[in-house]
């Protein structure tokens, strides 16, 4: 028997149609242990990325000092220390009658200026000229009990004369010359008490014009009546009456040629004044005139509430258009200023160590209103102490940085120190 190899069998068709086929689930692909902690630390630098360009520019600014560009005058070169305080005058009254009584007449308004003597008021004085009138009747009236006391007198010095001589004749009795003498020594007396009641009544006299002079009330000195206190019709009361159901004056006087400021000065810094020492005197009201001044007064006495002494200064230029109570800058100086100087215009200046050199340029670094910084070319004119005039920059009131490093850059955001 013949043997044969066996013959493979062909793939039919399906078989080779189902060699074609595609699968259509995909095997999973797992990720590699190290990618999730990697991706979490991504997302959280990308987030702290995002919070730093948000919140640095705020947050993480550096700090700066800062000073404003100043309108300086001549005086603040010379300056000593400051201080303020208000404008009082030296010479000042409550102007009131010595008695009380209803206002008949007021001649004066608040900034009348008055002369001394002049009058000013007029009290109800008709129940005082009636005490003048009585007071002179009753004096009319002593006077002649006086004359007839003379008289007495004189009729008593015959009566004894004439019994001397009798007496001396020896035609009289002891008893008559003690009876003529007697009536003398009573006459005598009689006059003696005439004469008292004629100058007790010639006083009353002068008490009632006293009192009905009293009803004028003039000024005791040349000033300016700061304000009015009473009207006609009202009822005063003056020093001498024992009711106060009234008002307690008439007027307010000051005299203006008096005016000076009372400051109140450290007591740490007082050692610096003394009589004489000059100053500069800015009234809130005129800030833009300057008055020259000198140490009046350093009183010897301190505030123990606040720490301070009061020192007065006087007006040396005419203090025209300045009242009473108005607030005021006293800047003491080392160096009195003439008139030229006190009258010069004010000047720009700046803290010396606000500026800078910049290659061959000063500069300050100006802060804008957005906190971020420029720097501004100046040129500088003369020290003034501790600042710097400058010619030319920015305009007063500008900020600007004192001390600025060189780590500053312009369009650099900062942040002021408090």
């Amino acid at each position: 028997m013949c043997y044969r190899p066996a013959v493979p069998t062909p793939p039919s068709v399906a078989d080779e149609l189902k060699s074609l086929r595609i699968e259509r689930t995909a095997k999973q692909r797992s990720l590699p242990s190290w990618a999730p902690p990697a991706i979490g630390v991504a997302a959280v630098a990308v987030v702290l990325f995002v919070a730093w360009k948000l919140l640095a520019p705020r947050v993480f600014v550096p700090e700066v000092e800062t000073t404003a560009v100043a309108l300086v005058s001549p005086a603040q070169a010379q300056q000593l220390l400051v201080a303020t305080g208000y404008v009082v005058p030296q010479r000042q009254a409550n102007i009131s009658p010595r008695i009380g009584g209803r206002v008949a007449k007021l001649f004066v308004e608040d900034g009348t200026v008055v002369k001394k003597g002049q009058l000013i008021a007029v009290l109800e004085d008709q129940d005082y000229r009636a005490q003048v009138v009585q007071a002179e009747a009753d004096a009319r009236s002593a006077e002649a009990r006086e004359r007839r006391a003379q008289v007495e007198v004189r009729d008593a010095q015959r009566a004894f004369d004439r019994e001397k001589t009798v007496q001396e004749k020896g035609v009289s009795t002891p008893a008559a010359l003690d009876q003529v003498t007697a009536r003398l020594d009573g006459s005598k007396a009689a006059l003696s008490a005439a004469r008292g009641d004629s100058a007790s009544a010639r006083a009353r006299v002068e008490v009632a014009k006293v009192n009905l002079e009293n009803c004028y009330v003039r000024a005791p000195f040349d000033g300016r009546i700061t304000q009015k206190l009473t009207d006609i019709g009202e009822i005063v009361f003056g020093a001498l009456s024992a009711g106060t159901g009234g008002r307690g004056g008439i007027a307010s006087l000051a005299d203006f040629s008096t005016l000076q400021v009372e400051a109140d000065v450290s007591e740490s810094q007082v050692a610096k004044l003394k009589i004489g020492t000059p100053a500069e005197i800015v009234l809130d009201a005129f800030p833009d005139r300057r008055y020259r001044g000198k140490v009046a007064e350093v009183r010897p006495r301190v505030d123990r509430a606040k720490a301070t002494v009061t020192v007065k200064v006087g007006f040396v230029d005419d203090p025209a258009d300045v009242l009473p109570d108005m607030g005021a800058k006293v800047t003491f100086l080392a160096k009195e200023l003439d008139e030229a100087a006190a009258k010069a215009q004010p000047i720009r200046a700046v803290q010396a160590d606000a500026v800078v050199e910049r290659g061959e340029t000063k500069v300050v670094w100006v802060v804008d209103p957005q906190d971020q910084l420029r720097s501004v070319p100046v040129i500088t004119g003369a020290p003034m102490g501790g600042l710097v005039a400058l010619r030319d920059g920015p305009p007063p009131g500008t900020k600007v940085v004192r001390r600025p490093d060189g780590d500053l850059r312009t369009g650099m955001k900062v942040k002021e120190k408090q």
